[in-house]
């Protein structure tokens, strides 16, 4: 991610490397990481013309005949993005597609940039002029000091050129609340999704986080056969037979000694006799306590009739495996109660 990052900023080297080899091969893997993208170096804006309201007014509609209203919607459909923008006061019907990579967050921002633009090309001057959008997102990006999204920065900039001659707010307004403008913009906005792109795509710079998300796509997809192929490792596949990211998050939580001892249960390499006699440190592998079959964690976790009474009180139901390697909190309680594992 960071070879993306840099590369999309221009600041990769050409240098044949190993790390320019990194990113030439994730390309030819993932080829929509050579498109463009939206993240620009960061821009700080401070001079805005037009002020952004993240409250409801419920007076916005009807009750201020001199100012001009225009609405706009992003929608994100299986078919594809689209934005709309609705004015009556400007006669302005615009529906306009994105294409299938585009989130809907960017079909809102430049559903805002597109009216900012007719507001532009009708050489409207000395006027009141508000833009309702259902997206607290945008606008929290617009009220923002600090842009790196090139898309938010020029819908900025056309923002401020409306603002040099009209005074211009840009307010949140509830989405599907029974405002006519509003659902006018909903429908155009549905009708950009569903029309077909004229051009290749991405028409839009694609958004860094949805590289972002094929990039960790790719990493996990990897991690997964790379751990379903590995032929060594057998306890710790039992006990973990696929990657689990929730489980990861869990056990990072935990202390270094707490981790310590879930870390030796998963792998079977802990203070345990089957693996201590492997090592040469004791001349048997023997369960201690029922001296029947291997001190393994597989042992002690299903089937040792001597601590059957600490894996009901801590378990409950018999389960498998990585049932009890997943349940983090009673595994370690119930290490905690034997003292076999440090």
């Amino acid at each position: 991610m960071a070879a993306v990052r840099l590369n999309s900023l221009d600041l990769w080297g050409k240098r044949i490397t190993q790390h320019t080899a990194l990113l030439e091969e994730l390309n030819i893997e993932l080829p929509l990481t050579r498109a463009i993208n939206d993240r620009i170096p960061k821009q700080f804006i401070f001079d805005k013309k037009y002020k952004i309201q993240l409250h409801e007014d419920h007076r916005c509609e009807g009750l201020r005949p001199t100012e001009l209203r225009i609405f706009t919607d992003g929608s994100k459909t299986g078919n594809g993005t689209g934005a709309g923008v609705f004015s009556e006061d400007l006669n302005i019907h615009i529906a306009t597609p994105l294409g299938v990579h585009n989130t809907v967050f960017q079909a809102e921002c430049l559903g805002i940039s597109l009216a900012a633009l007719a507001i532009t090309s009708r050489k409207v001057k000395d006027h009141s002029i508000r833009i309702l959008s259902d997206s607290m997102s945008v606008l929290l990006a617009l009220s923002s000091h600090v842009v790196n999204s090139g898309l938010i920065y020029e819908c900025h900039q056309r923002l401020n050129q409306v603002g040099i001659h009209n005074q211009v707010t840009i307010q949140w307004i509830k989405g599907h609340s029974d405002s006519r403008g509003n659902d006018a913009a909903d429908e155009l906005a549905r009708r950009g999704s569903s029309m077909a792109v004229i051009g290749p795509e991405p028409i839009v710079p694609l958004p860094f986080g949805y590289l972002r998300n094929l990039v960790r796509k790719r990493t996990r997809d990897l991690h997964h056969k790379l751990w379903v192929e590995h032929s060594e490792c057998r306890q710790a596949k039992e006990a973990l037979p696929s990657i689990d990211g929730r489980f990861t998050k869990r056990i990072l939580k935990l202390t270094k000694l707490q981790l310590r001892k879930v870390t030796a249960v998963t792998t079977g390499h802990g203070t345990l006799n089957k693996h201590l006699s492997v090592l040469g440190v004791t001349d048997s592998p023997l369960c201690r306590a029922c001296m029947e079959e291997d001190e393994t964690a597989a042992h002690l976790l299903l089937s040792c009739p001597v601590v059957a009474g600490y894996r009901a009180k801590h378990f409950g139901d018999p389960g498998t495996l990585r049932d009890k390697v997943s349940n983090t909190k009673a595994l370690l309680a119930f290490l905690e109660e034997l003292g076999w594992i440090e």
